[in-house]
Parts: structure tokens; C-alpha cells; sequence
């Protein structure tokens, strides 16, 4: 599908010194307003002081065909007046986005690119369009260019570590995700993703850090709970793993994974009444293997198939916020490699 969508343009240079002579098959300078799929309808119906905002309200009703008559009037009252018209274009861009038409959306970013090359919104814009539809090394090159424009932007490094780190540079996917974290350090959005690429990269006590720093700063996302304790799962820190999930089913009680996930580690744990306890609610919030849980009822010494309460004895499970000291002194080769600086 990227193929066919991008076949007629030709692709953004690695190489920003050759930008200039790319895409010498675009127009900049014809009229491009309209739906150039259907060259010769005039779509300007609506002619209003709030276009755009009337476009989103239809947009988000479903009614995308007339959200883009509102978008294009936006465009040309700007034109018009001779205004900026870069957030017009990139509001057309991304409708054209919502409703299929990736090539309409490169024309509308490309020509606020050419027409407001000192602002990184064009260029943020086109990275996502590229990745979209899986053309990483252009989405790099124009999230580049978006973070070069506006370097204390968080969200802008985020999207270059992870495109980076999707096209196999895991390290430069590292160092834009530490710099979100440097401009933002009480979101645990970045802190979570830091700590995801530390993961895939092996350096899983720092990745530990992060993840940790992810669930205090959002303390009420179960999935960032969870992931941390796959890591401990991951590190064999079975105690903290069940520190982390249990916080998780706390936050989504309705998740049978999450319920499933929590007694596993009971059952790494000897923890058999607690094991059984939440592979009893994972059945009763999902499909169940009937015979498996038996077996774990037997194992337990349970004899009736009645529901029955979570076991209170969860001394050695009380939640500790910093790292534990297994955990801090595990470290993986890469770790070492690192703390070595060789």
C-alpha cells in the first residue's frame, strides 16, 4: 500500500544537503486547494469566521467529506488574505490523513514545509504521515528537521527515538528518549519508553529505574505496573514482579490477563491459595481452562469449587518503591559494558 500511495512522489533524501532537489515532481505553485483526486469540482460551500472549528466538530461526527469542505475553506480565507496558512494546511493534511488520502496530505504538508520552513510542525506532521505507512528512514529525516526547529519539544524526540529505534538505532532511540525524559521528568510517559528501549537494549537495571519512575509519576496507568513487573519476571525478581502486577490489578480489576499474570508469580512465589485465588477470577472474567484450575485447587488443598475470598497473609509482598537490592545488583553484560565505559 505505501508503494502504491507514494509511487508518483519521489522519497525525502537521507541527505538534508539534497532536499532542495528533491520532489521536483510536486507543484508547489499550482492550485492545490481542492480534492486534486476530483480536479474541476469547486468544494467551497462554507465560507465562515470558524471553519476549522466547525471541521473538527464534523470530523469527529463521521461527516468527513464535508469536515474537508471546511478545512479547504480555512485554507483559502488564509490564502485570500494573505495570512499563514500552515495550520490550515496541516489540519487539511491530517483530514486528508483520516480519510485515506495520503498523497493529498503529502502535497498539503510539503507546500506549508516550503511556505514555513522555520516551523517544525510541517515537518512533524510529514514524519507521521511516513510512518503511517511504514517509511521509516524519510519519517527520521522529518522528525530530524522537527527537532532541530524546536529542540525543548518532548514529544518531538519521543517520536525520533522511537522511529530510530523501530529502524534497528537503538542507541540514538535511547538518547532522544533521555532527552525527553531531561525536559519532561515528571511524565512517565517518557520515562516508560526510556525504559522499554533500555529493555530491548539490555541494560535492564536502568530500564528497572525508568519503568519505576514511570508508574510513580502515572500512578494510575495498570499497563505501565505491569510492564515493570514483566521486567522483574524477566530478571527473576519473582517478589517484586508480584509487587508490580498485584498494583496493576489494583488499577484494572477487570483484566483477566493482568489476574492471570499475577498468579503465575504467586505459584513462583509458593504463594498456591493466592495463585489459585486470581487464576479463579482470570476464569470467571474470561474462558478458563477448567481442568487447570482443578489442579490448582487440589494442589492448594481447596475441596469446594465456591468462590472465596484473596488470602490476607501478604506480609512478605508489602510494596517497596526503590529498587530492590537484587535488582540493583543485577546487571546484565551490556550493563557492565557500560559502567566500564569500555
Amino acid at each position: 500500500m505505501a508503494d502504491d500511495l507514494f509511487s508518483d512522489v519521489e522519497p525525502i533524501p537521507a541527505d538534508p544537503d539534497a532536499d532542495a532537489h528533491a520532489h521536483a515532481d510536486v507543484d508547489f505553485d499550482s492550485p492545490d486547494i481542492g480534492d486534486e483526486r476530483d480536479e474541476g469540482n469547486d468544494p467551497f460551500t462554507v465560507i465562515s469566521n470558524d471553519s476549522v472549528e466547525n471541521a473538527d466538530k464534523l470530523m469527529a461526527d463521521g461527516q468527513v467529506a464535508e469536515a474537508l469542505n471546511q478545512y479547504r475553506s480555512a485554507v483559502r480565507k488564509a490564502k485570500e488574505k494573505g495570512e499563514d496558512d500552515t495550520e490550515q494546511r496541516i489540519d487539511l493534511g491530517d483530514a486528508y490523513v483520516y480519510s485515506g488520502q495520503g498523497l493529498n496530505a503529502f502535497r498539503q504538508y510539503r507546500r506549508a514545509i516550503k511556505t514555513a520552513p522555520e516551523r517544525a510542525e510541517p515537518h512533524f506532521a510529514m514524519g507521521e504521515l511516513y510512518i503511517c505507512y511504514g517509511r521509516l528512514q524519510p519519517a527520521i529525516f522529518e522528525f530530524r528537521k522537527a527537532v532541530a526547529l524546536e529542540p525543548k519539544n518532548a514529544y518531538y524526540h519521543y517520536k525520533l527515538g522511537d522511529a530510530s529505534a523501530q529502524a534497528g538505532d537503538l542507541a540514538e532511540g535511547i538518547t532522544e528518549l533521555e532527552a525527553s525524559v531531561r525536559l519532561k521528568p515528571q511524565d512517565g510517559f517518557y520515562h516508560f519508553w526510556l525504559g522499554d528501549m533500555l529493555v530491548r537494549a539490555g541494560r535492564n537495571s536502568e530500564a528497572v529505574r525508568e519503568m519505576q519512575q514511570a508508574t510513580i509519576f502515572s500512578p494510575v496507568d495498570a499497563y505501565y505496573n505491569v510492564r515493570l513487573g514483566a521486567q522483574y519476571r524477566r530478571m527473576l525478581q519473582f517478589r517484586d514482579a508480584a509487587v508490580a502486577v498485584r498494583q496493576a490489578v489494583r488499577l484494572a480489576p477487570t483484566n483477566a490477563a493482568y489476574h492471570c499474570l499475577l498468579a503465575d508469580l504467586y505459584s513462583e512465589l509458593r504463594l498456591d491459595k493466592h495463585a489459585v485465588f486470581h487464576y479463579q477470577r482470570a476464569g470467571v472474567l474470561d474462558a478458563f481452562d477448567a481442568e487447570q484450575l482443578k489442579r490448582l485447587r487440589r494442589h492448594a488443598g481447596i475441596e469446594d469449587d465456591s468462590e472465596w475470598e484473596e488470602p490476607e497473609d501478604l506480609n512478605l509482598l508489602m510494596p517497596r518503591m526503590e529498587t530492590s537490592e537484587e535488582s540493583s545488583n543485577y546487571a546484565s553484560d551490556s550493563d557492565e559494558i557500560d559502567e566500564d565505559g569500555s
